[in-house]
């Protein structure tokens, strides 16, 4: 699992002009399995040392920042 860490300055009302906006999954159907075992599971591109052709293991995650001008 990703994990994307935010200081408390940046969740504070300060005298920065960066604001959290919000955080997420980005997970597009691409990014899925389409059928057997691991349907719904992420679409990984290397498994039992071969390659799958897919992306990734798992989800990534993003935070979106606004700049207050």
């Amino acid at each position: 699992m990703d994990q994307v860490h935010v200081s408390p300055s940046l969740l504070s009302e300060s005298d920065t002009n960066w604001y959290f906006w919000k955080a997420g999954i980005f997970n597009p159907n691409y990014l899925y399995n389409k059928k057997g075992r691991y349907k719904g599971y992420p679409f990984r591109s290397f498994a039992g040392g071969k390659f799958t052709g897919g992306y990734s293991d798992h989800f990534p995650v993003y935070v979106l920042l606004i700049k207050k001008q």
